[in-house]
C-alpha cells in the first residue's frame, strides 16, 4: 500500500510539474508570437520607408529644376531625418515575462509611418514644384491666355504677332516667343489715351506677360525694365515667374499692381488637372 501512495506521489508531482512547464512553456510561445509579430510590422514599414528614401534620393539625383528651391532642400533634410530614424530591431531574449516587457517597452516604440509621411510629402512637394517650374518655362500663347482669362478684372487680351509687335521682339535671339498684353478694369482713363487696340494701348491698359525661352533672358529683361523704375520712363511692375515675365500699368497704385500680380501669378503657378 505503501508503495502504491509513493507511486501515486511520484505521478501527482510530475503531473503539476508538467502542467506549470506546459503552461510556461505556452506563455513563452505567446510572447514569442507577439515579438515576431512586432518584428514582422516594423520590417514592413522599414521596406516601405527604404522604398520612399530611395525614389527621393533619385528625385534629386534626377537635378530637376524647381520653381521653389525650398522644396529641394526640404526633401533632402527628410532623408536624413528618415535615414536617422532607422534603428536596430533589438534582440530577443529572457522568459515570457522579460520578452513581453521586450515588446511593449521597445519594439512597439520603432514605428516608421510617420516619418515616411513627412518624407512622401516633401517627395510630392518636390515634384510638384518641377511640374510648376516645366509649365512656367517658355510656355505657350494658348497657356498665357487659359491662365489670365477668368482673372477678375481683366477684360480683354490679345497676343501680338511679327505685324504688331510694338517692341519688335517677337521670336529674335534674345527676345520673346510669346507676348499677350490685357486690358485691366481698374486702370483709369480720363483722357481717352487708351482707345485703340489692347496691343496698342500695351502695357499702359493693364499689362502683360512675355515669354522668354530661358530665364535668364527673361531676367535681363526685367532688369532693363528695373533700370526705369522711379523715373518718368517707368512702366510699371515686373516679375519673373519661370521665363515669364509678369508687368502690370504704372496707371494703377502700388498696391493694385501688387494685387493683379498676385492673381495671375496664382494661376501660372496653380497645377491643373
Amino acid at each position: 500500500m505503501k508503495q502504491v501512495k509513493s507511486i501515486l506521489t511520484i505521478i501527482l508531482i510530475v503531473t503539476v510539474i508538467a502542467s506549470v512547464f506546459t503552461g510556461c512553456n505556452e506563455e513563452k510561445k505567446t510572447a514569442i508570437a507577439n515579438y515576431e509579430a512586432e518584428c514582422a510590422r516594423i520590417h514592413a514599414e522599414y521596406d516601405a520607408l527604404k522604398q520612399t528614401i530611395s525614389e527621393s534620393q533619385a528625385l534629386l539625383d534626377a537635378g530637376e529644376k524647381p520653381y521653389d528651391e525650398k522644396t529641394r532642400s526640404a526633401l533632402e533634410t527628410e532623408i536624413s531625418n528618415a535615414k536617422a530614424s532607422i534603428v536596430e530591431i533589438p534582440k530577443r531574449k529572457g522568459n515570457a515575462a522579460e520578452i513581453n516587457l521586450l515588446v511593449e517597452n521597445e519594439l512597439k516604440k520603432i514605428t516608421y509611418v510617420e516619418v515616411n509621411k513627412r518624407l512622401a510629402a516633401a517627395k510630392t512637394e518636390l515634384e510638384n514644384s518641377i511640374k510648376i517650374m516645366k509649365q512656367v518655362t517658355n510656355p505657350s500663347e494658348a497657356f498665357i491666355i487659359e491662365r489670365i482669362k477668368d482673372i477678375e478684372g481683366i477684360t480683354g487680351y490679345a497676343g501680338v504677332t511679327e505685324d504688331n509687335d510694338p517692341n519688335g521682339n517677337l521670336n529674335k535671339p534674345g527676345g520673346y516667343t510669346a507676348t499677350v498684353y490685357f486690358a485691366y478694369d481698374k486702370v483709369k482713363d480720363p483722357y481717352h489715351i487708351l482707345d485703340g487696340t489692347i496691343v496698342d494701348n500695351g502695357t499702359v491698359g493693364g499689362g502683360a506677360l512675355e515669354v522668354y525661352t530661358c530665364e535668364e533672358d527673361a531676367v535681363k529683361r526685367e532688369e532693363y525694365l528695373a533700370s526705369f523704375d522711379g523715373s518718368v520712363l517707368a512702366s510699371g511692375s515686373h516679375t519673373v515667374v519661370g521665363t515669364i515675365l509678369v508687368r502690370t500699368s504704372d496707371e494703377l497704385s502700388a498696391g493694385e499692381q501688387k494685387e493683379l500680380e498676385a492673381k495671375i501669378i496664382q494661376n501660372l503657378t496653380e497645377l491643373r488637372a
